[in-house]
């Protein structure tokens, strides 16, 4: 029997460890292949792909790739992408995000299908449904003595 699917809401409070953010608001977004997160600028140092992220943190990665990707406006961009651990539902993922410019963006991190597909499903009426979930007052089982 296949496990229960988790509920997402269109927005989620997530954490990306690495880079020292905490309950970030991401947009869910079923029509999007890749999950994609905002980041000020990349360059290439040798083999490492060097990113700078919005709040000033500074990231390297040894393991990359680069894809062509639609943007949100219909145009197609070539972009890297980089596995990132992300916290959803008190678990953390190893998750690959292509690198963008979400500054114009109302949030800035993106989920997209290549985590939905990992046992989730979105409830637009929702959100922030993980969180929520965490939140919740759990029921202690009487003493049995």
């Amino acid at each position: 029997m296949a496990s229960p699917k988790r509920t997402l809401g269109r927005t989620e409070l997530v954490d990306l460890p690495e880079l020292g953010l905490h309950r970030v608001e991401a947009r869910i977004d079923s029509g999007a292949y890749h999950c994609a997160v905002h980041c000020i600028n990349y360059h290439l140092d040798g083999t490492e792909l060097v990113v700078r992220w919005a709040h000033g943190a500074e990231t390297r990665h040894l393991q990359f790739r680069r894809a062509t990707v639609k943007s949100s406006f219909g145009d197609l961009q070539e972009r890297y992408l980089v596995h990132l651990t992300l916290n959803l539902y008190g678990e953390a993922f190893t998750q690959e995000f292509s690198l963008s410019d979400r500054s114009r963006m109302r949030h800035p991190i993106l989920l997209g299908r290549t985590l939905l597909k990992r046992g989730f499903v979105v409830d637009v009426r929702r959100r922030n449904a993980s969180a929520k979930y965490l939140s919740r007052p759990t029921t202690q089982p009487p003493d049995s003595q």
